[in-house]
């Protein structure tokens, strides 16, 4: 059974769309209407495989709808762009850090953007009621979205499939069955700091990435034996790390940033991709006799990540953000340290665009192993 996995990383969600459109013209091209049985996603990533799998009986149709989303999505549709508001919330955080001590507040402000606005938007585009449908026409088998419960600090994996679909219980990880919404997608997809946790009944979560230090997990309990992953960061030396490397003053605020919010929203799928290979490399090396006495098994799987760094095509469209935006990070240091930063906030439809352009170009030059892929039974 073949499976969609797609990892975090804010804005740089753009780029993962741009491949699924060259995936979805090579399977319109093959005939093949649901490529994938399993989707799983976090993060930005689990917009995306939460909006394919509403669509996972027309793959081509729904990879363009999403498409189009992303190519005309503005800021001011994932987070409050206002100076009335922004303001708002760091007038409040001052005054938390200030007087903290002094104040008695429940509430206090608990991220520097107010994402209300991306709750609006999946709502508009995201019909959640086709996910089970989807799953009683056997289109899909299953759709996994992770996120962070801040009051465990584990990471659950909120799935809806089948009713035989398998759960799991691992160290810090666990899966829960339930029928999505745009509140697990939202969870999913919380930035820490950077976007507000969000309330799911008496629980508060977080982006999944956090916690989850094996994205592939999900999709191979739930039965996948091939994989497909898209990534988001170039995977050779990047112009943030050649920067660093030639910098001898002390990290600025937003160095320190780049390298916490890169290791918690991008490492993880990486580290897994390696551990796959290294398992591969091991079951091939076992006697073919002897592999079934294994605890383990071979996983077939397709790795596409951005030949070109997406850090320095934001760099060089920070204008592009919304003034208060870059008011804010330039607060944090020079826009030349933030420019991770600003990968993800960046939210606008020429950045977008291009991430689109580049992920479909990718997938294209990939197009031999793709097609091997999705015409493996």
């Amino acid at each position: 059974m073949k499976a969609l996995i797609l990892s975090g990383g804010g804005a740089r969600g753009a780029y993962q769309v741009g491949v699924l459109q060259a995936v979805a013209e090579i399977a319109t091209q093959h005939k093949l209407k649901s490529p994938f049985k399993i989707y799983t996603g976090i993060s930005a990533g689990a917009i995306n495989a939460a909006f394919m799998s509403c669509g996972a009986d027309n793959f081509s149709l729904t990879a363009q709808r999403l498409s189009k989303m992303w190519s005309e999505i503005e800021s001011n549709q994932v987070f409050k762009t206002d100076a009335l508001s922004l303001g708002k919330i760091g007038l409040q955080l001052m005054g938390e850090l200030s007087f903290g001590g002094m104040k008695n507040k429940t509430n206090p402000q608990r991220a520097l953007l107010d994402t209300s606005p991306l709750h609006e938007l999946l709502r508009q585009n995201l019909e959640f009621s086709k996910i089970q449908q989807n799953i009683d026409n056997k289109s899909l088998s299953a759709v996994a979205v992770t996120a962070l419960d801040y009051k465990t600090s584990a990471a659950i994996t909120f799935v809806q499939g089948q009713a035989n679909s398998p759960m799991w219980e691992r160290t810090r990880r666990r899966s829960e069955q339930t029928q999505l919404r745009a509140e697990h997608v939202m969870g999913s997809s919380a930035i820490p700091l950077l976007f507000p946790p969000v309330q799911l009944d008496e629980r508060w979560f977080g982006d999944g990435c956090v916690r989850n230090q094996t994205p592939c997990s999900p999709a191979l309990h739930l039965g996948a034996d091939k994989l497909f992953v898209i990534g988001v960061r170039k995977q050779s030396e990047t112009a943030d790390d050649l920067k660093a490397q030639n910098q001898s003053s002390s990290p600025s605020v937003a160095r320190v940033v780049n390298v916490l919010l890169n290791s918690v929203m991008l490492d993880g799928i990486e580290v897994d991709i390696e551990r796959l290979k290294r398992v591969n490399d091991f079951v091939d090396r076992v006697p073919e006799s002897m592999q079934d006495k294994l605890n383990f098994k071979k996983v077939n799987y397709v790795w596409i990540h951005p030949t070109h760094d997406i850090g320095a095509i934001a760099a060089g469209m920070s204008s592009r953000l919304p003034r208060v935006i870059r008011y804010l990070l330039k607060g944090l240091g020079p826009l030349d340290d933030a420019s991770e930063i600003i990968s993800y906030l960046m939210f606008e439809p020429e950045f977008c665009k291009k991430l689109i352009e580049l992920g479909y170009q990718d997938g294209m030059a990939q197009r031999e192993s793709i097609e091997s892929f999705l015409l493996e039974d």
